[in-house]
């Protein structure tokens, strides 16, 4: 959906997980404007394998042949509702990624 105005500003976080223990993005619901991207980045400390999936089954490290893998600040954009949509994990634990999208 084209967008013609700038949107007032922006929200971001981070999420960390147990390696082995996918987590959505958001425990609760957050709610992202329709036509905003959002921005997922691979944490720079991060020494592991980042995994993304749209569920969690789809995100875990250790069964999972769909997820897409971020490395140490690789990036991506996902045209999603919420960030509750978004699962990760992570090959080694308390390492994950930070988002932001505009609102």
């Amino acid at each position: 959906m084209a967008r013609f105005t700038n949107l007032s500003g922006f929200t971001s976080g981070r999420t960390t997980v147990t390696s082995g223990t996918p987590a959505q993005l958001s425990a609760t619901s957050t709610p992202i404007p329709p036509g905003v991207k959002l921005l997922v980045k691979a944490m720079s400390a991060n020494t592991g394998t980042i995994h993304v999936g749209n569920s969690s089954a789809n995100a875990n490290n250790a069964t999972s042949t769909v997820s897409f893998r971020l490395l140490q600040n690789q990036s991506l954009e996902l045209e999603v509702a919420n960030l509750t949509a978004v699962w990760i994990d992570s090959t080694v634990s308390t390492e994950g990624v930070e988002y932001l999208f505009e609102v």
